[in-house]
């Protein structure tokens, strides 16, 4: 049976896959990979046949991937950008549905960004046919421009977020990673900027508690003060490790709370990844009451516990010591699919 014809066009696939869009945008790689035709143009890619990496102008106007698309003639094209729904974004979908006028569009993105008001117009001339998003505010302004759109949650690799089999793990990754064996550990994952409320972890890391925050090599060069927020955290003792972790899972792992404390919209992705990689490695999470979390995993069996970032130290204290490993997570890697899969194929 011949497979559909996909084109899969995003920004970044290329290692370090240690930030939220760039995990999806390979995730998804790898899944349209085995169930379809599938071609990939990129601006910086790895090495297989079926990825062309292309030096393009901002906009993707380009012979080459004109050239591309007309050999290939995908049934349908996916698009990701890293910008995410800037006006530049959609201004790109536009050139690529004239280079495929007859393929499906479906358009990705994973937060909302500020348009100004002559850009919201232009995108009821510029809106995709189909739009996917897990942050609940950009699906609002989609369907205010009748903008075929759905809510989606995220992908999360099961392989590698996982439960420790064994407690004694658990010791030898504090070992590993020179953390002390009775601490209790909270960890957060994530771009260090301003716009994290990472402060807001100063007070945990004073009430006795020990904080890590693990940083992301793709944090964007225009963060507000990432220089002096790290001193002003690592001053208060919080581990600060601004560096890519190549088993970030163990840093779950030896955690016993993951926090999530973002509270501006546009400061994560509408379902943050690392909620999902958390739970799937059966740690507990303290998170704000951000984006779609709640929507999609509710309580999570218990094991998502909601908090304003003012009453952190009182969250922590009533969680208890029992088993987190129960999850919901496994069930939204299959909604996502669901999801795309049904568009691509109808």
């Amino acid at each position: 049976m011949t497979k559909r014809k996909v084109l899969f066009i995003t920004e970044y696939l290329n290692p370090p896959y240690d930030e939220g869009i760039k995990k999806t945008a390979f995730n998804i790689y790898t899944e349209l990979n085995h169930k379809y035709d599938l071609k990939v143009i990129c601006r910086y890619g790895f090495n297989e046949e079926n990825i062309f990496v292309i030096n393009s102008n901002s906009l993707f106007l380009s012979r080459n991937i004109r050239k591309i698309i007309s050999d290939f003639n995908p049934l349908v094209i996916i698009y990701l950008p890293f910008a995410s729904s800037t006006f530049a974004g959609y201004l790109r979908l536009r050139v690529l549905r004239f280079f495929a006028q007859n393929a499906k569009m479906i358009f990705i993105a994973l937060q909302p960004k500020p348009l100004k008001k002559w850009q919201k117009l232009s995108v009821n001339f510029l809106k995709p046919q189909y739009a996917l998003t897990p942050s609940p505010s950009l699906q609002k302004f989609w369907e205010s421009y009748n903008i075929n759109s759905r809510l989606l949650p995220l992908i999360t690799d099961l392989s590698v977020f996982k439960p420790l089999e064994m407690a004694e793990q658990k010791l030898d990754l504090r070992k590993k990673y020179n953390i002390p064996i009775n601490a209790y550990l909270i960890s957060h994952m994530g771009h260090i900027n301003e716009g994290r409320n990472l402060e807001s972890l100063i007070l945990l890391q004073r009430s006795g508690y020990l904080v890590m925050i693990v940083g992301s090599s793709s944090t964007p060069k225009d963060a507000l003060g990432p220089k002096d927020l790290k001193s002003k955290l690592e001053k208060e003792g919080i581990v600060v490790l601004d560096k890519f972790i190549e088993l970030i899972e163990e840093i779950y792992q030896m955690s016993d709370l993951y926090i999530f404390p973002v509270l501006a919209p546009n400061s994560s992705i509408g379902m943050p990844l690392s909620i999902l990689e958390a739970r799937a490695g059966g740690i507990p999470v303290l998170t704000t009451n951000f984006g779609r979390v709640s929507a999609f995993m509710g309580d999570d069996n218990g094991g998502i516990i909601y908090s304003t970032p003012k009453r952190f130290s009182e969250a922590v204290k009533s969680i208890e010591k029992r088993d987190y490993t129960n999850s919901n997570v496994e069930d939204l890697n299959k909604k996502f699919y669901n999801i795309l899969f049904e568009i691509i194929e109808n």
